[in-house]
Formats: structure tokens, C-alpha cells, sequence
């Protein structure tokens, strides 16, 4: 890895004997402890763009996203059905570039002899594909309903034909691939000078093919493999796997599609229509305590109450109005997911919902790209006010407008001077 001395930016980053220049760091973990992972948008020395995820992961787990990428790949290639035929023209599963465990450079080094460690993790790096936008940037009802069915699609190969669960479906691991045109850039301008090379043209094109994408394998397994820990984002968790506590584990495919099911609600319950346009903050959201509570038993008691809610209640009464036709949907998703017994095809029941759904939605004006986000105006980069408008307006000591804060001369003497509140005591 290199890294610019003068500004810390990370520049360029090698992975498996292949060297990649960053474009951009577009995710880095908030918190230190876990996975501690970073992703870059890298350019290739075919001048791809490819994504390159850095994290570290426990070695109890016994889990490699590197063997399940290439156990994807390889099936895809091999596999004479018509789904592998139909992956294999597309851009709409996960691609593998390259790869790199760092057996050597774990967690358990680099703590030496601090007492209580926690758990060992190890270094690795991988690059895959395809690029996306997330699930939340949808343009249109009917274009996130089409990126769900492609989900349950893959997730039907990944289950029946590559043998794999995924894990840890959640919001964050779908996305929207979509395939404009190739741009045609001036003669002579290089990848470095992209942004000069804008040509004229529309900003997006109403078929331009999209699809959805499952991504992040990190906690993807064969089928049946048992555990002594659970995997997966908790807001998203199935509940079976956040009542496991401290005994075996088996992560079910029906899990990856309960999963999927929690993620549909969590959109339709905080987005209140298109582009992330979010729902008013004074609404009352009880699902809110999903995301909010950090004990997994009332986390589990919290979703069990609330999707029965959900189930035997008015679901249109849940969601903002922008969701009303597609509360029927939700309502029969809930109850295909958690009857007894389940379908005997459940991946198919889940696309047939979802296309009746696709059939019974209006035509509607796709929205913008992505929203747009203007440039507050302010009077001036040169003083307080136009730097910090609205700490500026909070804390200053008038409502004249023409008030300005004029900096207090210091003063300096001895300690034993100062008068301090407490020797008022």
C-alpha cells in the first residue's frame, strides 16, 4: 500500500502481485472494533474500474470470501443451465479479479501481550465487480421492484446451483448495477483527465439496462455448514439467528430470504420516495428499535411483536403513502416468509409476489439520476457568519445583525491571582 506523505491519502494498493490506483476511498468502518473494513473505487492496468475491499476478518469463522467468489465464478462457467447462460451475458453477479490472505499479518501479532485479547483476525484484500449504486438510490417503484425479483433470482442460483448461503443480506449488500453506453471521450484525454472529458448527452437514458446485485461474501458458506457463531447485520438478522446464543448454528437459504424481506420493510418504512428521500423525522417508526438496540434477545422480541403486527394489522397504516400500492406486496411476502410449512419453492413464490406486483403498478415518471443537493448561500468565506452561518446565528450574544464578535485582549499573569469560583465556597 502507498500512501502521499503530504496529504495520507491512500494512492496506490497491491493485491495478488497486481498493483491498483485508487480513485476514490468511498467507505471506511466507523467503529474499531470488527472487521475494520475500507473500500476503494481502483482503477486496473486496463484502466477498469474495480472495487477493492481491505477488512479483517475472524479466523474462527473458518470463511473465506476468496474460495466463494471462485466457487461463483467457476459454476457460472461450468454450469449448462440457462440461468448460468444468462449470468454469463450479463453484468448482474458478483465478478472476482483478484485476491490475497495475509496469513501472517493478523490481529494476534500485532496485540502482542496485551491481556484479553479479543478475538484473532486476519488481513485480506479482495477485488471484484461490478460496480454499483445503492439499493436506495432506486429512480421509481417499478425499477426497485425489478432489482428485488433479480436479487431472489441470484440468490435462487446462489442457493441451488453454486451450493452457497450469503449470510448477511442486508441494505448495505444490494445494489443497482446499471450499464450506460460507453462514452465517447475526446481524442488524446486519458482516465487522469475523465472529468474533462464529459461529452453532451442525456444524463440517463430511460433503457439503460439495470439490474440488481448481491454483494460482500464475506460470511457466505456451503449449505449446512454448522457454527458456533451467527453471521449478519442485526437491524437485518432472521430471527432464528438472533434467538442462537451459544449453540450451533445452521444459516438456512430461507434465512438470506427473511433477510431480504426485513431489508424490503426497512426501505419502505424510512424512504418516502425516490433517491433516499427520507421520511419525515417526527413520524413515529416502531421498527426504529431495530436499529437502535444493541441486545440481540429484546432485538428479537422487538421484530417478533412487530411482524406480527405487520402481518394481522392494517400494513398500509405502517408505511408512507408513497408505499400504498405495494402494501399488498409486503403483506404477502410476510406471510409466505414465516408460514408453516414453508412453500416448497420458495424462491419462486417470492419472484411470482414480486412480479404480480411489478404487473399492478402504475407507469410512473422515473425520478432524476440522484438527488440533488444545492449549495447553501452564504455572505461571505471571510467572516464567522458566512463560515459557520448556523453556529454563528445560535451562539452569538445579539439579534442585531450587525453584531460581530470582537476578540477579547488575554491576559496574563500568575496563577495565585486568579480568583477561581470555588474559593468563594
Amino acid at each position: 500500500m502507498t500512501v502521499d506523505m503530504l496529504t495520507g491519502n491512500v494512492t496506490k494498493i497491491r493485491v495478488d502481485k497486481k498493483e491498483y490506483e485508487v480513485v476514490r476511498h468511498i467507505y471506511a468502518s466507523i467503529i474499531l472494533f470488527g472487521r475494520g473494513t475500507h473500500v476503494f473505487l481502483v482503477w486496473d492496468k486496463a484502466g477498469k474500474c474495480q472495487i477493492l475491499k481491505d477488512a479483517w476478518l475472524l479466523t474462527d469463522h473458518g470463511l473465506s470470501e476468496l474460495v466463494s467468489l471462485k466457487a461463483i465464478i467457476e459454476t457460472i462457467e461450468k454450469d449448462l443451465s440457462d440461468e448460468a447462460a444468462a449470468y454469463r451475458s450479463s453484468r448482474a453477479h458478483p465478478r472476482f479479479e483478484a485476491g490475497a490472505e495475509f496469513k501472517n499479518d493478523s490481529t494476534k501479532v500485532r496485540r502482542g501481550k496485551l491481556p484479553n485479547k479479543p478475538p484473532t483476525r486476519v488481513h485480506r484484500r479482495v477485488v471484484t465487480g461490478s460496480l454499483g449504486d445503492p439499493i436506495t438510490s432506486f429512480r421509481s417503484r417499478r425499477e426497485l421492484v425489478q432489482v428485488l425479483i433479480d436479487c431472489v433470482k441470484w440468490l435462487d442460483f446462489l442457493h441451488n446451483k453454486v451450493k452457497l448461503v450469503h449470510g448477511d443480506i442486508s441494505i448495505t449488500n444490494l445494489v443497482i448495477v446499471r450499464d450506460p453506453a460507453p462514452r465517447v471521450e475526446p481524442k488524446g484525454t486519458g482516465r487522469r483527465h475523465l472529468k474533462a472529458a464529459v461529452t453532451e448527452q442525456a444524463a440517463l437514458d430511460e433503457s439503460m439496462p439495470t439490474y440488481g446485485l448481491v454483494i460482500d461474501y464475506d460470511y457466505a458458506r456451503p449449505i449446512g455448514t454448522e457454527m458456533d457463531k451467527t453471521s449478519g447485520t442485526v437491524p437485518f438478522m432472521p430471527l432464528d439467528a438472533l434467538r442462537s446464543s451459544n449453540g450451533k448454528y445452521i444459516h438456512e437459504p430461507r434465512h438470506d430470504l427473511e433477510s431480504l424481506v426485513q431489508t424490503i420493510i426497512c426501505l419502505m418504512t424510512f424512504n418516502d420516495g425516490t433517491c433516499r428521500k427520507r421520511r419525515s423525522i417526527i413520524d413515529y417508526v416502531p421498527i426504529a428499535r431495530w436499529y437502535n438496540e444493541v441486545d440481540r434477545e429484546q432485538v428479537f422480541k422487538d421484530k417478533l411483536v412487530d411482524l406480527k403486527l405487520l402481518h394481522e394489522t392494517d400494513v398500509e397504516g405502517n408505511f408512507p403513502a408513497y408505499w400504498k400500492p405495494l402494501a399488498p406486496t409486503i403483506f404477502r411476502l410476510i406471510k409466505a416468509t414465516w408460514q408453516d410449512p414453508l412453500p416448497k419453492n420458495i424462491h419462486a413464490t417470492y419472484i411470482e409476489i414480486l412480479e404480480d406486483a411489478l404487473k399492478q403498478l402504475e407507469p410512473e415518471t422515473a425520478d432524476e439520476y440522484a438527488a440533488i443537493c444545492l449549495k447553501r448561500s452564504r455572505p461571505s468565506d471571510l467572516t464567522d457568519e458566512g463560515r459557520y452561518p448556523e453556529h454563528y446565528m445560535k451562539y452569538r450574544r445579539s439579534n442585531d445583525p450587525s453584531f460581530q464578535r470582537i476578540p477579547r485582549v488575554a491576559g496574563l499573569m500568575e496563577i495565585s491571582r486568579w480568583q477561581d469560583s470555588v474559593d468563594e465556597l
